[in-house]
């Protein structure tokens, strides 16, 4: 029956609401981010959506390894991270 409800079931296998606790987390206790509160962090059915505004280019690149290892330490399965974050420069801008 597991296996049916494995291929067939709607449980997704992906725990979206763990991936963006433990995510959120691990970019709100890394000195290295500015401005955590201005980051967005959403996750639907294991993709991981991070948004918001940086200041520096360093950060966009930074945050994706920071959410990441996060998720690879806890052992949280993932899709893919969609990196959407902006430069305030470019926000500013649009």
């Amino acid at each position: 029956m597991s296996f049916f409800s494995g291929l067939f079931g709607s449980k997704s296998r992906y725990n979206d609401t763990q991936i963006v606790s433990q995510a959120t987390t691990a970019i709100t206790h890394d000195p290295m981010i500015s401005d955590p509160g201005a980051l967005v962090v959403a996750s639907k059915h294991g993709v991981i959506t991070v948004s918001g505004v940086v200041q520096k280019s360093q950060e966009k690149d930074r945050i994706e390894g920071v959410i990441r290892n996060a998720l690879t330490t806890m052992g949280l399965k993932h899709d893919r991270i969609v990196n959407d974050l902006r430069m305030a420069q470019e926000a500013k801008i649009n």
